[in-house]
């Protein structure tokens, strides 16, 4: 079926402050016979929030850009499709594209782009078609030069990264031990969609036990160290605050971080070492003492996440959760730090000033940022 106006933009994720560019083809017989009397470039960007609980919601405009793209009064009368270009550059401070929604909660920070044939009357009704795209902040260079250095092979410092706790399998009697070391990239911030390795490192220590129980007893000698990368649970946590009118509530949500730890479908993607066990004799009995074992997960975790961000309105930022689950009754063993977010992503460059119709996109490869996850249709 034929249109009376089309747009054509890459469907394709932007960069806060680069300059948006395409064309509207405009079918000129239809629009003069429908009574369209321009065409619009409708822009715009806001940021939500909504508190169901006390019935208060925000609408905080953060883009606004009307263009003119054509009228019938100027137009060519003797063509059929006339191809109207457009470039429109993105304010540089613009916050990521973002949703979150929980219970009575809701913070979404979203752009479009309409195309708007007006007709005049009241009974006539415009005529439009809109599309959405996300929008991230450009990258520091700092945060460019630290995502290179990942694609190529971090060959960087690490972090470490400790956290242990002393356990028991019942009520009464001695305590075990269960350590994690973690060793991240050492980096301020990490870009999202970007593989990011790590090593995760569980070592446990029994409480006193004869030589022969490891033997006797094997992996159910508490605690033994998990067995696969499908039994420590990886996540990522999401908190924050909504503020709508002077009232302000707290975000919370965990994500799980799918390709990695905690993935079933994807334990192939961690290599696994184990140490062989190693005895501890207690100095005072020769036949009792303590057996440490420990199992080592090398692999990449990924954030396809809207970067860290704060507004006036709504603020988030993220976490990074290892937990193992020990049998026994509150034996976790949980390892969880602040992880912050940036997109990666440079601001591009148009590579002219004049855009030319049959290169709708002026700078090569329209890939884009990476998609978000979690954002609304």
């Amino acid at each position: 079926m034929t249109q009376t106006f089309t747009l054509h933009l890459p469907n394709i994720g932007r960069v806060a402050g680069e300059v948006i560019q395409g064309h509207v083809d405009v079918n000129v017989p239809m629009a003069l016979q429908d009574q369209i009397e321009n065409v619009r470039i409708m822009m715009r960007g806001s940021i939500v929030t909504y508190v169901l609980s006390v019935f208060l919601f925000l609408n905080v405009q953060l883009l606004r850009v009307d263009q003119q793209i054509w009228d019938n009064f100027n137009s060519p009368q003797n063509l059929q499709i006339l191809t109207c270009p457009f470039s429109i550059q993105l304010p540089s401070g613009l916050p990521p594209s973002f949703h979150y929604s929980s219970g009575s909660l809701t913070a979404a920070v979203s752009y479009s782009i309409s195309v708007v044939g007006a007709r005049h009357g009241v009974f006539h009704a415009n005529r439009r078609i809109r599309q959405i795209f996300s929008v991230v902040p450009p990258a520091t260079a700092y945060e460019l030069n630290a995502r290179e250095a990942l694609k190529q092979g971090w060959k960087g410092p690490w972090k470490p990264i400790v956290n242990n706790r002393k356990m028991r399998r019942g009520i009464f009697g001695d305590y075990a031990d269960a350590k994690v070391e973690l060793m991240l990239p050492d980096l301020q911030s990490f870009p999202m969609s970007t593989s990011i390795p790590f090593s995760c490192y569980f070592i446990t220590r029994t409480k006193p036990v004869h030589r022969d129980d490891l033997d006797h007893k094997g992996e159910k000698l508490f605690p033994a160290p998990p067995d696969s990368p499908a039994d420590v649970e990886l996540g990522l946590k999401l908190l924050g605050h909504v503020r709508a009118h002077g009232s302000q509530h707290e975000l919370n949500v965990k994500y799980d971080l799918k390709g990695s730890l905690g993935d079933k479908a994807s334990v192939g993607n961690v290599r696994i070492t184990t140490d062989e066990p190693v005895w501890n004799p207690l100095p005072d009995h020769k036949d009792k003492g303590t057996w440490t074992r420990g199992v080592q997960f090398e692999g990449f975790m990924s954030f396809p996440f809207a970067p860290t961000f704060s507004t006036a309105t709504a603020d988030w930022h993220y976490l990074l959760n290892f937990d193992m689950d020990y049998p026994g009754i509150g034996n976790h063993l949980v390892l969880e730090f602040p992880i912050h977010i940036n997109s990666g992503c440079a601001c591009p460059r148009p590579s002219s000033p004049q855009y030319n119709a049959n290169v709708p996109y002026a700078y090569p490869l329209p890939s884009g940022p990476p998609p978000i996850k979690y954002l609304p249709a």
